[in-house]
């Protein structure tokens, strides 16, 4: 199955909306996806992350689900 290019910015927007469904208070998670040599990822402060470990464990279920399924357009 083709992958579906897409820009960073409308992946940021569908990452949150599934990372806010899970738990209201990941909503306001400092994240962003940047290229990598798996496409693309997404990254999250330290500090956050050792805050909040499950958003570290649900960012790694999200991110396998819509790498599957979207690539990075090129700017």
């Amino acid at each position: 199955m083709a992958k579906t290019k897409i820009s960073s910015t409308d992946l940021l927007w569908i990452f949150r909306e599934k990372l806010s469904s899970f738990d209201d208070r990941f909503k306001d998670a400092p994240i962003a996806i940047v290229p990598s040599e798996n496409g693309w990822e997404v990254v999250t402060s330290h500090r956050y992350r050792n805050a909040e470990p499950q958003l570290a464990e649900r960012i790694e279920q999200i991110q396998a689900e819509l790498r599957a399924v979207y690539t990075l357009a090129r700017d």
